[in-house]
């Protein structure tokens, strides 16, 4: 009979000692754990920051050396824990310390549990139905899908459910104040937004090294940018499955998104082609929002990000070594699809997302930059601030693909307006444009969008009062007849 457990799985004092693998793992968690799941969990940033800031330098004092604390980690570069408090600065023997409060969720050794499954699984026993404890590491990762500026997200399996799920945590150079205040508002933002172009959150939690992390939905297919690569080098294939007309649908499904998102007062602030994925069924998720926030409010992240003295570089910013890579620091975004004015570092609201997804649009017509080839940060920053792009019809002479059907082109240029006020001013201004285009009721701007207005007309008419339009087509064609006729005379 398998002995009793309580309610976070572990035995009872009445049963079966710990195992000694759990033993080892519990032994290896720190005391930076407990802080940071504690003040986490009260919202606590301050606290947060507090428990961060610790770092430990080698002590000049006699007795044995000791190790340096790598920040916002809570161990020693071989990956030891370390202790804290003044034992740990002086090198000196630790003194028995006061035991501390108790947040919720942590035990009274000051260890997080370790996240295990819960559901038991069924098995015969003979002809007898039995449900057997299954005692194994809730997520199992098995694969890096990606990295960003700050975060990567590794495949992982779900041993509870039996199902594969995406889990994103911070990456390890970049564990400061900042990113992980940061991180947890990403996963707050994220959990508001339940919109079927968005990424859902599953879970969230600490792992055992004291690692937040949290799970989302696994998305299969690939990234819009993947997409543009394989149109780019002629894949006739991918040609077939995304003629023009599929990509205006695969933009309205990701501005879809984003209308949602501003009517809930949240900004993206890291649109581009990277972070768009495209389902095996044609389903359109925006990812990564890692940098979002409510407009018009004071954000706590980017004040760790504009202020000294916190892990972040102050004044200009560290390029990232990848241009198309989220920059973390006083200039928060991707260089190359950021708006003009968060490359001046301004504030940005609603339209700076409009600048974003226009970037990213044109690229995907017309397969590539819509400020050409760029090979500095600095060339970037200055062409998003200043330079005009080319209009995307006539400069989209790809040799696998028609030129941009000149309507869009229209609606591009008004998109990437360098000044904000000579935008699109909202998200649902974009998608009535471009319902209104679906009808062919397109702005007439110049003569080929005057023949595509005209024609479209005259197809209505002929939909809306089919006995007229006939009657109209057939003088039309005897008038002409006659007049050639005359002609010949």
């Amino acid at each position: 009979m398998e002995s009793p457990r309580d309610s976070q799985g572990q035995p009872t004092g009445g049963g079966a000692a710990p195992r000694p693998a759990d033993e080892a793992r519990r032994a290896e968690r720190t005391p930076l754990a407990t802080a940071l799941a504690a003040t986490v969990v009260a919202g606590n940033a301050a606290g947060v920051a507090d428990a961060l800031g610790a770092t430990v330098a080698p002590s000049a004092a006699a007795g044995p050396p000791t190790a340096t604390v790598i920040r916002g980690s809570g161990r020693t570069p071989d990956g030891s824990a370390v202790a804290k408090g003044p034992a740990a600065k002086t090198g000196a023997a630790a003194a028995p310390a006061a035991a501390p409060a108790v947040a919720p969720g942590i035990t009274a050794a000051g260890t997080i549990p370790a996240r295990t499954t819960v559901l038991p699984r069924v098995a015969l026993v003979g002809a007898k139905p039995t449900l057997v404890r299954n005692d194994r590491l809730r997520y199992e990762h098995e694969e890096r899908l990606g990295q960003g500026g700050v975060g990567e997200v590794l495949k992982t399996r779900d041993n509870d459910i039996g199902r594969v799920v995406a889990v994103k945590r911070l990456r390890p150079e970049v564990r400061d104040t900042g990113a992980l205040i940061r991180f947890v508002d990403e996963i707050r933002t994220v959990g508001q937004l339940e919109h079927p172009n968005i990424v859902p959150i599953h879970d969230v939690g600490v792992d055992e090294h004291g690692e937040h992390f949290f799970v989302m939905k696994y998305v299969g297919g690939e990234t819009v940018e993947s997409i543009i690569k394989k149109l780019a080098a002629g894949d006739v294939e991918y040609h077939r499955r995304y003629p023009f007309e599929r990509r205006v649908d695969i933009f309205t499904q990701i501005c879809e998104a984003i209308r949602y998102a501003h009517a809930r007062g949240i900004i993206h602030r890291d649109l581009k082609p990277a972070n768009v994925m495209v389902g095996p069924y044609g389903e359109v998720v925006v990812m990564d929002w890692g940098l979002a926030k409510r407009v018009h409010t004071a954000d706590a992240a980017d004040a760790l990000a504009r202020a000294p003295g916190d892990g972040i570089a102050d004044g200009p910013p560290e390029p990232p070594a990848d241009l198309n890579l989220t920059a973390a620091g006083s200039l928060l975004g991707t260089p190359a699809y950021m708006s003009p004015e968060q490359a001046r570092g301004q504030p940005a609201d609603e339209r700076s997302d409009v600048y974003s997804l226009c970037a990213l649009f044109y690229e995907f017509l017309a397969l590539k930059y819509y400020l050409g080839e760029k090979k500095t940060w600095t060339e970037v920053l200055a062409a998003v601030i200043s330079e005009e792009p080319p209009t995307a019809s006539f400069g989209s002479a790809h040799p696998h693909q028609p030129i941009v059907p000149m309507d869009l082109s229209w609606f591009l240029k008004a998109g990437l307006a360098k000044d904000p006020a000579h935008r699109y001013q909202s998200v649902p201004a974009m998608l009535n444009r471009l319902a209104r285009r679906r009808e062919g009721l397109v702005p007439i701007q110049c003569h080929v969008t005057f023949v595509k207005r005209v024609n479209a007309e005259l197809t209505h008419l002929a939909e809306r009062h089919p006995i007229l339009f006939t009657a109209l087509l057939g003088i039309a064609v005897i008038t002409a007849i006659v007049l050639g006729v005359r002609a010949l005379l």
